[in-house]
């Protein structure tokens, strides 16, 4: 995801600023078309805004997924001057930033430097859509006597009992729900939880980072256990959300909705009960546990004068957390999300709880934030926190969105950054099962970033919360 950020980040930012100066930004609603199959368009396209789908007219309409903010649309019929290989439409309202073949031809004729940059930021790009092509082909083709291979490998044969017992316990999980009228016995719950944690544990030390396996090795027999296990997956709520990414992304904010408020769901037996043992899982526990860690220091920013910004906001529970307790005058709060639906939420509860002066909502444009496009006026801040942002993006990114930061703050104001460590116990789970992948960075990552940032120093703190899974970057201005 957000491969046009990959792009413009392996640019300088006058090459940046000269790019997006010449595009011309589109508004497009729900069902308009964007590219259509078979014929030349006229540019390409980085999505600002909203989502898009991807379907295949020559496979029965068939679709290829949904990409969102940050995208990159019709760059391969630009080169190779080609009719487009499937149909691109607006799943909901959004804008897109539009690039006509003939202004790029000239940028890149008359700018010899921005012409070497652009060819080879756009090639890094494609090499890594095809690196996650080939390991997508690479899993369809597991069938037959690439199935075989698969399950002679030690990692597979190590996990696959887990998947086997996690198969029976669900079989006997559904005739005993029967029995009870709809309701999984309550002993089940702790069997589930169990025979989970025994997968998890597995995935981990046979798939893991650390793990004594090759790449594509890893990749086939994560592919495999994902197909093993789909079918019980796709029963549950949250691990189904999180699969297949509604919003264009795994963490979305209905997505952490339902981690906070920690109910189970599903169909049948099978889905209640993995729901459940997913949401006891280290990972879905540290989501729980930032909102209390970030409510504890909007209160510390209340004191240093109350103004707050969250970016990529979600929910905002810690928000409301804190004005519960402290009262609607204690601070104000600014609540940035690119998706609409997002901010929507959060607007219906604010307005329910008479806090519209002291909340604002503003849909934040992550490209051209980033690279000084765009321009959001806002009052010296004393806190601003991002927290499941960054372990989407590369390093350049993060440094970029730091320096507006640093100029968004107050003196005495604080940054908070969070980010996956790379000891989650859930990185395997995540990756291979899930379909979450995200940069996993240590202490030692974010020291460098913030120092290469305007903060121009390591982290002047660096926590973790109580499960140990999710780090909190700080820094002072």
């Amino acid at each position: 995801m957000h491969e046009a950020l990959s792009l413009l980040f392996d640019l300088t930012p006058q090459e940046i600023d000269l790019l997006i100066s010449n595009g011309t930004e589109r508004e497009v609603h729900r069902g308009d078309l964007i590219i259509e199959e078979g014929k030349c368009p006229d540019g390409f396209y980085i999505i600002l805004e909203g989502l898009v789908e991807v379907r295949l007219d020559s496979a029965r309409g068939r679709s290829l997924g949904v990409l969102g903010p940050g995208e990159l649309l019709g760059e391969v019929s630009w080169l190779e001057d080609a009719p487009a290989s499937a149909t691109v439409r607006a799943a909901e309202d959004g804008v897109l930033l539009g690039i006509s073949h003939q202004k790029l031809a000239e940028l890149l004729s008359a700018e010899g430097t921005f012409s070497a940059h652009f060819y080879r930021s756009l090639g890094r790009v494609l090499a890594r859509r095809l690196r996650a092509r080939s390991l997508d082909v690479a899993k369809l083709g597991l069938g037959g006597n690439g199935i075989s291979a698969v399950k002679e490998m030690p990692a597979w044969q190590a996990i696959e009992p887990a998947i086997d017992g996690m198969k029976e316990m669900m079989l006997r999980a559904e005739k005993l729900t029967r029995k009870s009228k709809g309701t999984p016995p309550d002993e089940l719950f702790a069997q589930t939880h169990a025979g989970f944690d025994q997968l998890c544990t597995l995935l981990t030390q046979e798939l893991g980072p650390d793990a004594d396996i090759d790449d594509p090795s890893r990749e086939e027999v994560g592919a495999l256990v994902r197909r093993e296990m789909h079918p019980y997956m796709m029963l549950t709520r949250i691990v189904e959300r999180i699969y297949t990414k509604p919003r264009g992304y795994a963490g979305d904010f209905l997505t952490i909705q339902w981690m906070y408020e920690n109910q189970t769901g599903g169909i049948g037996a099978a889905g209640q009960l993995i729901d459940a043992a997913f949401l006891e899982r280290p990972a879905a526990r540290a989501v729980r546990n930032r909102r209390q860690l970030l409510a504890n220091e909007i209160k510390q920013a209340i004191e240093r004068g109350g103004q707050v910004a969250s970016l990529a906001c979600g929910p905002a529970e810690e928000l409301f957390d804190v004005f519960a307790e402290k009262g609607n005058d204690s601070f104000k709060a600014t609540c940035l999300d690119i998706d609409l639906q997002a901010l929507a939420q959060v607007s219906d509860r604010r307005d329910e709880e008479g806090l519209k002066l002291q909340m604002r909502l503003e849909q934040a444009n992550l490209v051209y934030l980033a690279t000084g496009r765009s321009k959001l006026e806002l009052p010296p801040q004393d806190l601003i926190y991002s927290i499941g942002l960054i372990d989407y993006f590369q390093d350049r990114f993060v440094v970029a969105l730091l320096d507006w930061i640093y100029d968004c703050l107050a003196p005495g104001g604080k940054v908070i950054l969070g980010n996956f460590h790379p000891s989650n116990p859930d990185r395997a789970l995540m990756d291979h099962v899930l379909d979450w992948r995200l940069i996993h960075r240590d202490e030692d990552d974010m020291n460098r970033i913030f120092s290469a940032s305007k903060f121009a120093s390591k982290c002047s703190e660096i926590r973790k919360e109580p499960a140990q899974v999710n780090l909190f970057a700080m820094a002072v201005k």
